[in-house]
């Protein structure tokens, strides 16, 4: 009888759906989460015909969930957001950029992809008080 009541324990119990395992979190720590940061602001003008980039860090992420799974639209800026020094930056935290963005299957089915230009125009409060934090400390 302890043995059933253990089983039926082990399927009411919740199931951790954490993917990243603890020894590669530190790479995803860096990343700024647009949906967690109410903060940051969207373009949202007009897209044009300028394909969004992920850099490294942000590659697979969907520029306004930040979710991993199902890519499905890519995603398109405005002109004025992929005009000089940032043609080709990261949508997300404006760093070179190496791949596409694609926009994930949920934000499509939701219309968020409509909304307009999805580049981040701000640092945001965390971003900005990490800087001076470094600066008063020296480090670069």
């Amino acid at each position: 009888e302890t043995e059933r009541a253990h089983a039926i324990d082990d399927k009411a119990r919740p199931r951790s759906r954490n993917r990243v395992s603890p020894s590669s979190r530190s790479r995803f720590d860096s990343v700024i989460m647009a949906k967690h940061h109410p903060d940051l602001i969207f373009c949202r003008k007009q897209p044009g015909i300028a394909i969004g980039r992920l850099c490294e860090r942000c590659d697979g992420l969907c520029p306004i969930c930040d979710s991993y799974v199902h890519p499905t639209e890519i995603v398109h800026i405005c002109d004025e957001c992929n005009f000089g020094s940032s043609e080709g930056r990261c949508v997300i935290c404006n760093a070179p950029g190496v791949s596409d963005a694609y926009y994930c299957r949920e934000c499509v089915m939701l219309e968020k992809d409509r909304e307009g230009c999805p580049k981040i125009i701000n640092l945001g409060a965390a971003r900005t008080d990490l800087y001076y934090e470094r600066k008063k400390y020296g480090k670069k």
